[in-house]
């Protein structure tokens, strides 16, 4: 595929994401369905809603400095559309959280990534805070490239250890990969429960 189809699939696929996250949030109705959620909207949260304070005092602001109507009405729909598109993506943060159920941990990120972790293929799981360097949410890491880290705010802060590598296919590609990062807004609340699941499981 070409690095342009590429980049316009992945554009309308995140346009798309959005305005179901923003629907998700109106109604109510976060992707939870059969399992416990696991937070991470805390490390970007901050982030988004203050864009979205900016931005709502942009709207207004710009319209009385712009003397034009027709560039005003271009500049509010572009500006409201903007303040949607932040929202969608505070909601998607929201909407989308990790998810353990009685047989496995899903690993997610918005609406656009799910890493499914059966937890019987889970060797053991453990607090374990980490920074990484470049924008990029999705990243092979560590000794051979054999972590997978789903960034939040260029940290993650659990470890994931398979008990064999496993192939994980994402819109960003495939990775092989034996241990998995990501973060979690309360870790250690988080590996406890990973723990008593995972207990629950071998013991069913």
């Amino acid at each position: 595929m070409r690095p342009i189809t590429r980049l316009a699939r992945g554009f309308v696929r995140l346009e798309i994401d959005m305005w179901v996250s923003l629907a998700r949030a109106f109604a109510r109705r976060p992707d939870i369905a059969g399992g416990t959620p696991i937070r991470y909207a805390g490390a970007e949260s901050a982030f988004l809603w203050a864009f979205l304070v900016i931005s709502a005092v942009e709207i207004p602001a710009v319209h009385l400095l712009i003397p034009w109507p027709p560039v005003q009405l271009v500049a509010l729909i572009l500006g409201a559309w903007g303040l949607l598109w932040m929202a969608g993506m505070l909601a998607a943060h929201h909407m989308y959280p990790h998810l353990l159920t009685d047989e496995h941990l899903r690993v997610r990120y918005l609406r656009r990534l799910t890493l499914d972790l059966p937890l019987a293929d889970i060797r053991a799981v453990r607090n374990d805070l980490r920074a990484y360097d470049g924008p990029k949410t999705l990243q092979l890491t560590g000794p051979n490239g054999t972590t997978l880290a789903v960034i939040l705010g260029n940290s993650t802060n659990i470890r994931i250890d398979l008990t064999e590598p496993r192939t994980f296919h994402t819109p960003h590609g495939d990775f092989t990969a034996s241990t998995i990062a990501f973060w979690a807004d309360d870790p250690q609340t988080t590996v406890a429960s990973i723990r008593v699941a995972m207990v629950a499981d071998r013991t069913a």
